[in-house]
């Protein structure tokens, strides 16, 4: 044993030395050649500070994005919006201005209403065509009264066109009135005051609804059916006034009104 320690000396010395550095290095918590460094003086490393920098980044274009996103959504709603407003005032529906018996405007060109009030007479003359007819019930017999099927004239005159003459500011009104009591021939009427005018109810004993729920009189003046009442159409000199029995509210007379 002895010889093994002498011939062996220089081994065992370094061992021990080698073992009491490693108990040193284990005791104050580090290994051999380091420097443990205090939380004090601790400092973020390169890695650590690029990932900040990084979300940092992130976070500002993320937060850009939204701002960008939200303005260009303000945007096309106000678009949208302003487009609906334009749309809906272009595509809304616009009633005819009418008057304050409901009846829809005059057509450009032709005559403007007259009440019976205010219309005035002259002592001057002029002359209109004047007829009568009721033709149309000829193509519709089979509809006919059979009240009136002895008084329908077979050529469907009642009066044929006749120039007659006329006090200026008559109405077609008037106008028939006149005739019909000069030539005897029957006519019945009714004022109805929501229009201001007089309604024809019939002509030479002919009355509505004697040739269909359709049927009635209208007038006619220069090839224009009136949208207003006889009683406010004022005659003017060469006028050529119709009185026409319709059997399909007018369509059968050309008015598709």
């Amino acid at each position: 044993m002895l010889s093994f320690i002498k011939k062996h000396k220089a081994a065992i010395i370094a061992a021990v030395l080698m073992i009491a550095v490693l108990t040193f290095a284990f005791l104050s918590g580090g290994k051999p050649g380091e420097s443990k460094a205090t939380p004090d003086s601790a400092a973020p490393t390169h890695a650590e500070v690029t990932t900040c920098a990084t979300e940092s980044t992130a976070e500002q274009t993320t937060a850009l994005h939204t701002v960008e996103t939200t303005v260009r959504a303000t945007q096309a709603a106000a678009q949208t919006t302003a487009a609906e407003t334009t749309e809906a005032v272009t595509e809304a529906p616009t009633e005819p201005v009418t008057d304050k018996y409901k009846t829809d405007p005059v057509p450009s060109g032709k005559p403007k209403p007259v009440e019976p009030q205010e219309q005035t007479t002259a002592d001057s003359k002029s002359y209109c065509t004047f007829s009568i007819s009721c033709a149309t019930i000829l193509d519709n017999k089979d509809k006919m009264s059979p009240d009136i099927a002895d008084i329908v004239p077979s050529d469907g005159w009642i009066m044929k066109p006749e120039k007659v003459e006329i006090t200026d500011g008559e109405s077609v009104f008037d106008v028939l009135v006149r005739l019909c009591r000069e030539k005897n021939i029957h006519m019945e009427y009714t004022m109805t005051p929501i229009y201001n005018s007089a309604y024809i109810e019939g002509i030479a004993n002919i009355y509505e609804f004697d040739c269909g729920d359709l049927s009635g009189w209208m007038y006619k003046v220069n090839d224009w059916y009136p949208n207003y009442g006889c009683s406010r159409y004022v005659i003017e000199n060469n006028d050529t006034v119709e009185w026409n029995y319709t059997c399909d509210s007018g369509r059968d007379l050309g008015n598709e009104y």
